[in-house]
């Protein structure tokens, strides 16, 4: 005889019941006007505390990025984006900027230029020992004053300037580089040709205003450490004055 036990039925184990948050209503959702106002908390803290210092390199990168943009918005007088129409031969993307450089409204006119008149005269620029010189490798100092050089010229010293780490001093002085040539330049400066240049001496030539916001304007703002020297220094303007003063001299005497 098989005895059988009955076992008492055991009750299911009750699982706990995890009440999920309840969603905040649409009422509590809205946020309403003036809750900042009402805040007991500041957002920030304040003044002079850990949560509200502000680092002086915060603060002085804060203000460059400023100035740049507020720059770059008083060069660019004209419609962004050129107003859709496209841009002209001598457009770069890098450098200049769509107009900035041009008058209001934003004409883009072609950029003066210079050529030379014939291989004659190219010839006697570059074809001496000033211009070899000038351009050997590894050269500290390029001086191309009183050549006279012309836009075609320079764009011959550009290429040179490309990868250039040896180059500290450019001199161009007295020449006749026009808006184009000056183009062409900063242009490669800005984007990165002579990264060691220091001194660039570009007075006595023949650029216009176009060519002058892009040295005064455009390139500090790109190549800090150059010191652009577009105008002519003040001691060789006395010079001048002082030697047409004794040259008209006698003439001055003799009528009285």
């Amino acid at each position: 005889m098989v005895l059988v036990e009955e076992l008492a039925d055991e009750p299911e184990p009750q699982t706990a019941k995890i009440q999920e948050p309840k969603g905040p209503t649409k009422k509590e959702a809205t946020l309403r006007q003036g809750f900042l106002e009402n805040n007991k908390e500041a957002l920030y803290g304040p003044e002079g505390s850990p949560e509200g210092h502000v680092a002086p390199e915060t603060h002085k990168a804060h203000a460059e990025h400023k100035m740049n943009e507020d720059l770059n918005e008083g060069m660019h007088r004209g419609a962004k984006e050129n107003n859709g129409l496209p841009r002209p031969q001598w457009y770069t993307k890098e450098w200049p900027k769509d107009c900035q450089y041009n008058s209001p409204g934003c004409v883009l006119d072609e950029l003066t230029t210079s050529r030379h008149d014939t291989d004659l005269h190219r010839n006697l620029v570059r074809d001496n020992d000033r211009w070899r010189k000038a351009m050997i490798p590894g050269e500290k100092s390029m001086s191309f004053s009183f050549m006279p050089m012309t836009d075609e010229d320079l764009a011959e010293v550009v290429k040179k300037l490309k990868g250039n780490e040896a180059v500290t001093e450019l001199d161009l002085t007295h020449n006749k580089i026009k808006d184009a040539g000056i183009q062409n330049l900063v242009a490669a400066l800005a984007g990165g040709s002579a990264p060691n240049l220091r001194d660039l001496r570009l007075y006595s030539n023949e650029f216009g205003e176009l060519g002058k916001t892009m040295l005064t304007q455009g390139l500090p703002v790109l190549r800090k450490k150059i010191d652009v020297r577009w105008e002519e220094p003040s001691w060789t303007l006395t010079g001048k004055s002082k030697n047409a003063n004794s040259a008209t001299l006698p003439a001055e005497t003799s009528s009285n």
